[in-house]
Protein backbone atom coordinates (compact mmCIF):
# COMPACT_ATOMS: atom_id res chain seq x y z
CA UNK A 1 0.00 0.00 0.00
CA UNK A 2 1.06 3.22 -0.91
CA UNK A 3 -0.30 6.77 1.77
CA UNK A 4 1.06 9.65 0.30
CA UNK A 5 -0.04 13.20 0.79
CA UNK A 6 -0.36 16.67 -1.14
CA UNK A 7 2.93 17.98 0.27
CA UNK A 8 3.64 21.08 -1.64
CA UNK A 9 0.27 20.46 -3.66
CA UNK A 10 1.90 20.85 -6.94
CA UNK A 11 1.97 18.12 -10.01
CA UNK A 12 6.36 17.72 -9.60
CA UNK A 13 6.05 16.90 -6.21
CA UNK A 14 2.76 14.60 -6.36
CA UNK A 15 4.44 12.34 -9.62
CA UNK A 16 7.94 12.36 -7.98
CA UNK A 17 6.45 11.34 -4.50
CA UNK A 18 4.44 8.51 -6.55
CA UNK A 19 6.82 6.96 -9.11
CA UNK A 20 9.32 7.15 -5.76
CA UNK A 21 7.28 4.88 -3.58
CA UNK A 22 6.23 2.80 -6.76
CA UNK A 23 10.50 2.37 -6.78
CA UNK A 24 10.52 1.43 -3.30
CA UNK A 25 7.80 -1.36 -3.66
CA UNK A 26 9.18 -2.91 -6.86
CA UNK A 27 12.96 -1.92 -5.91
CA UNK A 28 12.89 -3.47 -2.64
CA UNK A 29 9.64 -5.77 -1.79
CA UNK A 30 7.47 -5.23 1.19
CA UNK A 31 9.44 -3.32 3.58
CA UNK A 32 7.67 -0.45 5.19
CA UNK A 33 9.17 2.78 4.38
CA UNK A 34 8.66 6.22 6.12
CA UNK A 35 9.92 9.41 4.30
CA UNK A 36 10.90 12.44 6.20
CA UNK A 37 11.95 15.62 5.41
CA UNK A 38 15.70 14.31 5.37
CA UNK A 39 18.80 16.54 3.73
CA UNK A 40 20.24 14.99 0.80
CA UNK A 41 23.44 14.23 2.46
CA UNK A 42 21.50 11.92 4.95
CA UNK A 43 19.97 9.72 2.08
CA UNK A 44 20.43 6.18 2.34
CA UNK A 45 20.36 3.34 -0.68
CA UNK A 46 17.48 2.64 -0.48
CA UNK A 47 16.18 6.00 -0.82
CA UNK A 48 18.91 7.29 -3.61
CA UNK A 49 17.30 3.99 -5.99
CA UNK A 50 13.91 5.24 -5.60
CA UNK A 51 14.68 8.66 -6.15
CA UNK A 52 16.99 7.41 -9.25
CA UNK A 53 13.81 4.89 -10.51
CA UNK A 54 11.31 8.49 -10.23
CA UNK A 55 13.95 10.71 -11.90
CA UNK A 56 14.02 7.57 -14.60
CA UNK A 57 10.17 7.53 -15.30
CA UNK A 58 9.87 11.23 -15.84
CA UNK A 59 12.85 11.54 -17.49
CA UNK A 60 14.41 8.54 -19.42
CA UNK A 61 17.83 7.87 -19.12
CA UNK A 62 18.30 7.78 -23.04
CA UNK A 63 17.02 11.69 -22.95
CA UNK A 64 19.11 12.44 -20.37
CA UNK A 65 21.78 14.24 -21.94
CA UNK A 66 19.37 15.93 -24.15
CA UNK A 67 17.53 17.08 -20.86
CA UNK A 68 20.70 18.10 -19.12
CA UNK A 69 21.41 20.78 -22.51
CA UNK A 70 17.53 22.16 -22.16
CA UNK A 71 17.53 25.75 -22.22
CA UNK A 72 14.99 27.13 -19.02
CA UNK A 73 12.86 28.62 -21.56
CA UNK A 74 9.46 27.83 -21.63
CA UNK A 75 8.80 26.44 -25.07
CA UNK A 76 11.84 24.63 -25.24
CA UNK A 77 10.75 22.73 -21.79
CA UNK A 78 7.43 22.68 -23.03
CA UNK A 79 8.82 20.48 -26.37
CA UNK A 80 10.77 18.08 -24.47
CA UNK A 81 7.98 17.81 -22.08
CA UNK A 82 5.60 16.63 -24.69
CA UNK A 83 8.24 14.45 -26.32
CA UNK A 84 8.79 12.44 -23.21
CA UNK A 85 4.75 12.12 -22.38
CA UNK A 86 4.99 14.22 -19.17
CA UNK A 87 3.85 17.52 -17.71
CA UNK A 88 5.90 20.82 -18.16
CA UNK A 89 5.74 20.79 -14.68
CA UNK A 90 7.43 17.70 -13.78
CA UNK A 91 10.30 18.71 -16.15
CA UNK A 92 10.63 22.17 -14.34
CA UNK A 93 10.85 19.75 -11.24
CA UNK A 94 13.52 18.08 -12.14
CA UNK A 95 15.29 20.94 -13.44
CA UNK A 96 15.05 22.25 -10.16
CA UNK A 97 16.31 19.42 -7.77
CA UNK A 98 19.38 19.23 -10.11
CA UNK A 99 19.75 23.04 -9.92
CA UNK A 100 19.75 23.40 -13.96
CA UNK A 101 17.56 26.47 -12.78
CA UNK A 102 16.90 28.67 -9.81
CA UNK A 103 14.00 26.75 -7.19
CA UNK A 104 11.73 29.69 -8.44
CA UNK A 105 12.64 30.03 -12.17
CA UNK A 106 9.63 28.70 -14.32
CA UNK A 107 7.15 27.43 -11.68
CA UNK A 108 4.38 28.61 -13.24
CA UNK A 109 4.59 25.53 -15.52
CA UNK A 110 3.65 23.79 -12.71
CA UNK A 111 0.07 22.35 -11.91
CA UNK A 112 -0.51 23.73 -8.31
CA UNK A 113 -3.72 22.42 -6.49
CA UNK A 114 -6.11 24.82 -3.76
CA UNK A 115 -7.29 22.87 -1.02
CA UNK A 116 -10.68 23.15 -2.18
CA UNK A 117 -9.98 21.23 -5.11
CA UNK A 118 -8.42 18.63 -3.52
CA UNK A 119 -11.66 18.55 -1.37
CA UNK A 120 -13.47 17.12 -3.71
CA UNK A 121 -11.75 13.87 -4.65
CA UNK A 122 -11.09 13.25 -1.28
CA UNK A 123 -14.67 12.82 -0.17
Amino acid sequence: MILLSFRGRSDDTFWFTVFHEIGHLILHGAKTFVDSEMGNNDVDESEREANEFASDLIVPPARKEEFRELPAEKYDVTRFSVSIGVSPGLTVGQMQHRAMIKPDQLNYLKRRWQWDELAEVMD
